[in-house]
């Protein structure tokens, strides 16, 4: 297995993930609704990120576009988003990137049906495209942008459709929509063969999940400024039930996880998502080394 982390496209970035000791680095260029930026604003950072990449001996273990509304009412694929998802995976290649991380955002005027349809046939364009580039293609299972293809439900629906799809896994996001007794075991054995790649997030949570709340808030605020201080407030609300802490001193059971991914003889990808308000400046820091040296133990 290899341990990395998910930063910025900087080339400091790139050299503090050096500093501590690790393997690769994640860059998530996603769509600019969610905490991303045009593909314009991005490639011209390429020939420094390749630079610190030559000087560090770091590698770009992928690349992704995570949230990505690319489904158009017809059905098709959104000509400008697909442009966008090639400029993604393109970066991704020019950088020697062998992963690319995506989702497919649900479009709320087409049915399930036509949403599962449509997303089965765009998926098989992105695949081949990035398979083309060198690079094989997870989709994520977090619900950000309106992800839906994110448990055993669309799993067994659209994997067999999609040929070298796989499934990019983070415990936390399972977690959060069952609590302690959450289904991330039962997914990672049941479906832990087809894991392309997983990301290293701690999670703590009292209650029942309001994550699909907290999604809908983000949106009146962008979308309805004048409302966005109530959305917020509402979101702000639940701060003290839920956090992002470093793995190791959380909720999650990482040693059982990892044996089951040891059971499907898991040797791929490990990025360590630094993700929480709580865990900023000086004791964010502390809690990525905390959780690579916990996360090394259990690496065999």
């Amino acid at each position: 297995m290899k341990l990395g982390i998910i930063v910025r496209p900087e080339a400091d970035a790139i050299r503090h993930a050096k500093e501590l000791g690790l393997d690769f680095v994640e860059m998530d260029l996603n769509y600019p609704k969610w905490f991303g930026k045009p593909m314009a604003e991005i490639q011209p950072l390429l020939p420094e990120l390749k630079a610190a990449f030559e000087e560090t001996g770091m590698e770009c273990g992928s690349v992704g576009r995570w949230a990505s509304q690319i489904i158009a009412d017809d059905g098709s694929m959104i000509e400008e988003e697909w442009n966008e998802v090639k400029a993604v995976i393109d970066f991704g290649a020019e950088l020697g990137a062998t992963h690319y991380l995506c989702s497919v955002g649900y479009n709320d005027n087409l049915t399930y049906y036509g949403n599962i349809t449509a997303a089965i046939k765009a998926l098989r364009e992105i695949v081949a495209y990035a398979k083309e580039k060198g690079m094989t293609t997870s989709i994520v299972n977090c619900i950000m942008g309106n992800n839906y293809i994110r448990t055993p439900e669309q799993w067994k629906l659209v994997l067999d459709e999609v040929p070298g799809l796989t499934i990019k896994y983070d415990p936390s996001h399972s977690f959060v929509h069952g609590g302690d007794k959450g289904a991330y075991l039962r997914e990672a054995m049941q479906w832990g063969d087809r894991f392309g790649y997983c990301h290293i997030k701690g999670v703590i949570q009292l209650g029942d999940s309001r994550e699909v709340y907290h999604w809908k808030d983000m949106d009146i605020a962008r979308e309805l400024p004048e409302y966005g201080p109530y959305a917020m407030a509402n979101r702000d609300a639940d701060g003290n039930l839920y956090d992002n802490p470093p793995a190791g001193i959380d909720s999650i059971n990482w040693r059982a996880f990892f044996a089951a991914l040891y059971q499907h003889h898991y040797d791929g990808y490990l990025s360590i998502e630094p993700h929480s308000p709580t865990w900023q400046g000086e004791l964010g820091e502390k809690g990525v080394k905390y959780t690579i040296k916990y996360i090394r133990d259990l690496m065999l």
